[in-house]
């Protein structure tokens, strides 16, 4: 009987899958052997391949387009500072290829030092294929970007009218655009083929109507289906209802203490705050971020499900950023869980590292202003006391909001910076995957890690300040990490009392309920001292330390402990990127 009601309720599950999927186009069949490769464009028209090394990329485009073809690196996103790749098959049957970079929203310009070189072409039934490499790092500081482990922005075009001469190329028109991609990436691009025993959970929204508001959330519960034992999930990927893309910006699924032996399986509106069965749900187990593809993880590694620790319910938490406040978006979009009985060696868990977000205020017209969240020593102290060897990071998944240019995980142990868990200085809000790390990183009992983010507020005219809205802000980085402890959080927020020094306004108005005492920091007229007083602040403030756990929040000791910014006595040396395109 209850492998009955197991089975109902796994296939009850699998309905908005099956509703849900979205039809896509084939992908073409390569010539080469590549390690990643996506749409770049929506119409699906527009494939691109890529492997690299330690020097070179290679790239093969698959167009459906009669005319050339074209991709390039942008700074920001357009076709100012792009180092541009085009080629085309003329009606002779011949190849043309150039190097090419714009000055601005003009023609590009031929490159000197052609840098990108043609390995194949072809065009055949109405498609383009081009094969092509080049360096990594060129050394033509003037005309080509370096490609880095950094976000970068790949813009492309294509037509279906041959240029009239290889310097007479006509304008693309409407068939250009561009997407964020981390090139130089370690994760794996596609999941991995499901293995024979493999076991499929589906955690989907039952047709939510999505309220007209700019910020929208919705909660919803589900019980974990009945196990036989321990599993551990391998692989995790989101689908999204069709057409609502644009609007789904991150989905966690978060596990629910065993403190109430049943939670209501309705949904609710989380948009202000949980209700009181939500907020018992607080260890994050996934979390989908926009522009996230497939998580999969190391051979080694999985995260367990069916022991007497984990969840027999879950909620799923969908925020929802409806920015032209439409009435009619019904969504059903989820989380699909891989499962197998067949364990692996380790048991993996998810740490939330950064800043709380309480206090976070970014001033106006700031080029790179910091917010800066500790997970301090003396809370891996205290969790790692029992384990001295440590845990192992193996990813990290930037989240950051509109404003955001860079992120940093930083590490630091007994005062001295070793290298970088994470670090991308070309962060982009549309592209928040998991960052598979090349290295696994050791984090021991007294380990400091940093999270640093710097927002770009120059088209701003009043403060910032944190929250979940996308137009709000966040500083957060998501770690995975092995063997699993009872350890879900390890972030900090900025003595809000530093801030009040700045105007003593503020400090009257701090024993008003809510966030009154921000108001003079709305009202200010700020001035580049006032911007260097709150950088200083923030750079070096005490913090309020969140250590907390899968099960109670504040069973640590330091919890919420003040506690002064971590000693850096050896930061580490930058590495210049020689050539790199700036934020």
């Amino acid at each position: 009987m209850d492998r009955l009601k197991a089975l109902l309720l796994l296939l009850q599950l699998l309905v908005p899958l099956i509703a849900g999927l979205k039809s896509t186009t084939p992908v073409p069949k390569p010539r080469g052997e590549y390690t990643h490769g996506t749409w770049l464009d929506k119409a699906e028209k527009y494939y691109l391949f890529w492997r690299f090394d330690q020097k070179s990329i290679t790239f093969e485009s698959h167009v459906r387009a009669r005319g050339y073809v074209a991709i390039g690196l942008s700074p920001k996103g357009g076709m100012e500072g792009s180092d541009i790749a085009i080629g085309w098959v003329d009606s002779k049957g011949e190849s043309v290829f150039q190097d090419r970079y714009s000055v601005a929203q003009e023609m590009p310009r031929l490159d000197e030092s052609q840098d990108w070189h043609l390995l194949f072409a072809e065009e055949k039934d109405g498609v383009t294929v081009l094969q092509y490499t080049r360096k990594l790092d060129t050394g033509d500081c003037h005309r080509d970007n370096v490609i880095t482990e950094d976000t970068m922005r790949v813009i492309w075009a294509y037509s279906d009218v041959d240029p009239v001469s290889p310097n007479k190329i006509a304008y693309h028109h409407s068939l250009r655009g561009v997407k964020s991609l981390v090139l130089l990436s370690s994760a794996e691009a596609q999941p991995r083929p499901y293995p024979d025993d493999a076991i499929l959970w589906n955690f989907f929204n039952p047709n939510v109507t999505v309220l007209p508001q700019r910020k929208f959330y919705w909660c919803q519960h589900f019980r974990v289906p009945i196990t036989n034992g321990k599993l551990h999930i391998t692989q995790y990927s989101t689908i999204v209802t069709p057409r609502n893309e644009p609007y789904v910006h991150h989905m966690g699924l978060y596990a629910c203490p065993k403190v109430l032996s049943r939670y209501s399986l309705e949904g609710h509106d989380c948009s202000e705050e949980r209700t009181k069965e939500g907020n018992e749900c607080l260890h994050v187990m996934t979390v989908w971020t926009i522009g996230s593809g497939p998580t999969v993880f190391p051979e080694h590694v999985g995260i367990p499900m069916g022991t007497d620790a984990d969840p027999l319910y879950v909620m799923m938490e969908t925020h929802f950023d409806n920015f032209d406040l439409r009435s009619d978006l019904v969504d059903k979009s989820g989380i699909q869980v891989v499962l197998t009985p067949t364990l692996r060696q380790y048991d993996g868990g998810l740490l939330r590292t950064g800043e709380l977000g309480m206090t976070i205020l970014v001033p106006p017209h700031a080029a790179l202003f910091p917010i800066i969240g500790v997970c301090q020593a003396d809370c891996t102290s205290e969790v790692l006391r029992s384990h001295p060897e440590g845990v192992r990071v193996f990813s990290a998944i930037p989240h950051a909001h509109l404003m955001a240019r860079t992120m940093t995980t930083r590490h630091i142990r007994d005062g001295v910076e070793l290298e970088n868990i994470m670090r991308d200085d070309h962060y982009d809000y549309n592209l928040q995957d998991a960052r598979m790390l090349k290295e696994e990183r050791v984090v021991l009992p007294g380990d400091d890690i940093i999270v640093e983010c710097g927002y770009n507020s120059l088209d701003r005219t009043n403060i910032s300040v944190g929250g979940r809205a996308s137009t709000e802000e966040m500083c957060q980085s998501y770690l995975f990490y092995y063997p699993r402890l009872n350890w879900s959080y390890c972030e900090s927020s900025l003595n809000p009392v530093h801030m009040l020094t700045l105007f003593p306004e503020a400090m009257a108005l701090s024993k008003e309920p809510g966030l009154a005492w921000m108001q003079p920091f709305r009202e200010a007229n700020w001035t580049d001292t006032m911007r260097e007083q709150l950088t200083a602040v923030s750079r070096t403030g005490e913090r309020i330390i969140r250590c907390g756990t899968t099960v109670e929040e504040s069973a640590y000791k330091v919890q919420w402990q003040p506690r002064l910014f971590p000693l850096v006595t050896k930061p580490l040396q930058s590495k210049t990127k020689h050539c790199s395109i700036q934020p």
